[in-house]
């Protein structure tokens, strides 16, 4: 099911400023992302690490990508039910 946080309007918004990154956000939802390894919740996401305008509205987006500033990554997924990585 996909879960995009952002209204129609902003999505249109955003595809001008950053062409493509409507089919980014909807590949992250699409993507199916390990349960959690510690408490097995499926509510989790990919890290990614960078920020820049792209990625941050990528994050705002969709649950599906976690931000962090610079890397390594601490873990490749993100448990949002414990905020931790694993």
């Amino acid at each position: 099911m996909i879960k995009i946080k952002i209204s129609k309007k902003e999505l249109n918004r955003l595809e001008k400023e950053y062409p493509g990154i409507e089919e980014h956000i909807r590949r992250f939802e699409d993507s199916v992302i390990p349960a959690c390894s510690h408490c097995g919740s499926n509510d989790t996401a990919d890290v990614q690490c960078g920020v820049i305008g792209r990625t941050i509205n990528i994050a705002a987006a969709t649950t599906k990508f976690k931000l962090i500033p610079n890397g390594p990554a601490p873990g490749r997924h993100f448990c949002n039910a414990m905020r931790k990585v694993f």
